[in-house]
């Protein structure tokens, strides 16, 4: 049975706990509503300096200190990113569970954004920024949102040097201001804490009202959906080919259908994808599919990494199992095993804290509701393979947005897309 009760604090910050006395720790992330999608063209990759800055000294702690609070007593603490939330959290056992609340509050709300601070974590973002240049696997899923949204929700999240290094002092403050008042921000506690704890520590640490009011306005527009070809040369053996089809947001109806198509599709070493092009033809080293959903929009993508000989073959394959899928779906037996497949990796997920915050993070940020295991269960018991080719044809049927990272010049890469059904029947 889960224990999750949800907590009001008289500021506007809502922490919504899931009690479990039977493990040792404890996990509070403190979550904002706006990610880089709500940035402005100006401060594009400023969510993520922020992220950086937060753990870069308070009026208590120093950089050090932040780094060391957590660890000398066992634990972590980290923070991460997206296109729609930023997320900074800790763990430790549960008898550090003021630790946790009084490290985390700090960081949010006692920043002191030190010039010279600032200055040196450009360079390291900068460092970032280049490693992302260097993967050509990072660059090509980079650059496939940027190609089908445009400029909000496309824009990497790290932004890139020109606007990094133009951020001052004053537009971090301001956006952090904006980022981080109470009533654009919620909690999440997951472990070895009551509900009673959680409301004590909660108000001790995150019930004063900061004083943040910013005149920065976040960004509010809707994304224009694109696809189109797009390739970018770099020294490298491999072309890494990305395929992007626009599909279904994070609350649409038919998502765990698509969930079910790209498990099918690309989402293991059983997939037909992988079994097809790697273990049959050796056509790629490495092929997969993937889902991502937005709170207005979505993504089902095919990845592939292998050799420009390889680059027809491995769009006639894909093509061609898109076809099957397109008329006849998913056999009852295979369906079944995605179904456990999914079912069981929910459940398993279940073990760990981590993916408990997440769920519980989901659910509040687009649902207002937090689904039981039993619902999201149903959910993916209740598609039927008529479901299957419903979704396969209305996605599948338009043109997908491809994007190439590698060794083979634009003109070419578009003269052998123009040789492939791929592109011809579409």
């Amino acid at each position: 049975m889960e224990n999750i009760e949800t907590i009001h604090l008289p500021n506007g910050l809502t922490i919504i706990c899931e009690s479990i006395s039977h493990i040792q720790s404890v996990l509070v992330a403190v979550w904002t509503r706006r990610g880089s999608r709500h940035e402005s063209r100006e401060l594009h990759g400023m969510a993520h300096f922020l992220e950086h800055m937060l753990f870069k000294g308070t009026k208590r702690r120093s950089p050090l200190d932040i780094a060391e609070s957590l660890e000398v007593v066992g634990g972590e603490m980290n923070a991460f990113t997206s296109r729609e939330n930023c997320c900074y959290y800790a763990k430790a056992i549960s008898e550090h569970d003021e630790l946790i609340f009084d490290v985390l509050s700090d960081l949010i709300f006692c920043s002191q954004f030190e010039p010279d601070e600032m200055e040196r974590e450009k360079k390291v973002i900068f460092q970032e920024i280049d490693s992302y240049e260097d993967s050509p696997e990072e660059l090509v899923h980079d650059l496939i949102v940027k190609q089908m949204y445009g400029r909000a929700l496309g824009h990497p999240v790290i932004g890139d040097k020109i606007k990094v290094r133009s951020f001052t002092r004053e537009q971090t403050l301001e956006f952090h201001r904006a980022m981080c008042q109470p009533s654009q921000m919620f909690m999440t506690v997951v472990g070895n804490i009551k509900a009673s704890r959680v409301q004590e520590l909660g108000s001790r640490y995150f019930s004063h009202d900061p004083g943040f009011h910013s005149s920065i306005q976040l960004n509010q527009s809707k994304e224009t959906k694109k696809h189109g070809i797009l390739c970018r040369v770099k020294p490298v053996e491999q072309c890494h080919l990305n395929l992007g089809w626009h599909a279904y947001s994070m609350v649409h109806k038919d998502r765990y259908i698509l969930h079910l198509i790209s498990s099918w599709l690309g989402g293991g070493m059983s997939s037909i994808l992988f079994q097809k092009i790697r273990e049959q033809l050796g056509l790629a080293y490495n092929i997969y599919s993937y889902v991502r959903a937005y709170q207005d929009t979505g993504t089902i993508g095919i990845y592939s990494a292998h050799h420009e000989s390889s680059t027809n073959p491995v769009l006639e394959q894909v093509w061609e199992t898109l076809d099957h899928l397109k008329a006849s779906g998913i056999d009852a037996h295979k369906l079944l095993q995605l179904k456990n497949q999914l079912k069981g990796s929910l459940l398993l997920g279940l073990e760990r804290t981590s993916f408990r915050m997440n769920r519980i993070a989901v659910g509040h940020l687009y649902f207002q509701k937090i689904f039981t295991a039993e619902e999201l269960i149903d959910m993916v018991n209740a598609v039927e393979n008529d479901d299957i080719i419903r979704v396969a044809q209305h996605i599948f049927s338009k043109p997908p947005t491809m994007i190439q990272v590698g060794p083979m010049p634009e003109s070419e890469f578009e003269n052998r897309i123009r040789m492939t059904r791929l592109f011809n029947e579409n």
